[in-house]
């Protein structure tokens, strides 16, 4: 236990002075805005690309993995529908559902698997993420349009997903692997700096993002979607791993921890653009971010360091 709360109090430190900071008016939204579009455009991708790049992807990666996460997605994205119609959600199902399938997998999933894992769990987790983030940026704009009364538009799944930079980055890293290219010196050491910069900072801004201004939405359906993202998405996966038979190595590890990140942030941006209930998608990005630290501990504690 005290090994997992060395990997999850760092995390959570880091999330919380993100929050203080902007709290006392250190910083600003404008700088938390800059440095999301900087980590998001830049800082990201290089890591992604980088480690990648760098991995023997033979070792560390199985299409019986990626079938797993894939499954377990869409389980969630069948079962979260159902229970949002069930319990008279209405318009807000589309949000509800979003909540409760898409993940935080860069800024929370990936640190976590990380510090967990080492390298090789940041390798699976954003291998995982190339194959993963198209299709989870396809459903949420299927959920979305599914609650929308008018105007219903996919150009937010393909500007999201063709111009991608975090999958472009992952691609060009499994490529860069897969033919074995190697880079300079110099070039490594500037793909290194760079890439210690990014986990840091992208906690940072989580931890500044989360503000009361969010809490509109409301608590129950917004607990309920928590619940459903952070301890029913995960436990699908395991429930598959062990009914597949498969061993619980590292990735297997890694799968189950991205599962169970905290809801996107970019979830209430496009809940606003797509006539969706962006309070709730607010309220449960701050519960189950809350909440996470409580859920990745349990999950740690699960699976093993």
């Amino acid at each position: 236990m005290v090994q997992i709360l060395q990997i999850i109090l760092p995390v959570f430190i880091v999330l919380s002075l993100g929050w203080f900071i902007k709290r006392i008016n250190l910083i600003d939204g404008d700088f938390i805005t800059t440095a999301n579009r900087l980590i998001f455009n830049v800082c990201l991708p290089v890591l992604l690309f980088y480690k990648i790049s760098h991995a023997d992807l033979r070792s560390v990666f199985s299409i019986s993995h990626l079938v797993v996460m894939i499954c377990a997605i869409m389980l969630m994205f069948a079962i979260s529908f159902i229970l949002a119609k069930t319990t008279g959600l209405g318009n807000s199902s589309g949000t509800f559902a979003m909540n409760s399938f898409r993940a935080n997998y860069a800024y929370m999933g990936l640190p976590v698997s990380a510090y967990a894992y080492g390298d090789q769990g940041l390798v699976v987790a954003s291998v995982l993420m190339a194959f993963v983030v198209p299709m989870v940026n396809f459903m949420s704009v299927v959920a979305l349009s599914i609650s929308m009364t008018t105007g219903r538009s996919f150009k937010p799944f393909l500007r999201n997903t063709l111009l991608n930079p975090l999958a472009i980055a992952c691609l060009l890293g499994i490529a860069a692997s897969w033919f074995s290219i190697g880079f300079p010196v110099f070039i490594e050491r500037s793909l290194q700096i760079v890439s210690g910069v990014t986990l840091p900072l992208a906690l940072f801004c989580v931890g500044g993002s989360m503000s009361r201004a969010q809490m509109k939405g409301e608590l129950m359906p917004s607990m309920l979607a928590s619940s459903m993202k952070l301890l029913v998405m995960p436990f699908l996966a395991f429930a598959l791993l062990h009914l597949f038979g498969m061993e619980f190595s590292i990735t297997s590890k890694t799968l189950v921890i991205m599962l169970s990140a905290p809801t996107a942030t970019v979830n209430y941006v496009l809940a606003s653009q797509m006539q969706g209930d962006a309070p709730l998608a607010g309220s449960t990005i701050v519960i189950s971010t809350l909440l996470s630290i409580f859920t990745f501990t349990f999950w740690l504690f699960l699976l093993g360091v």
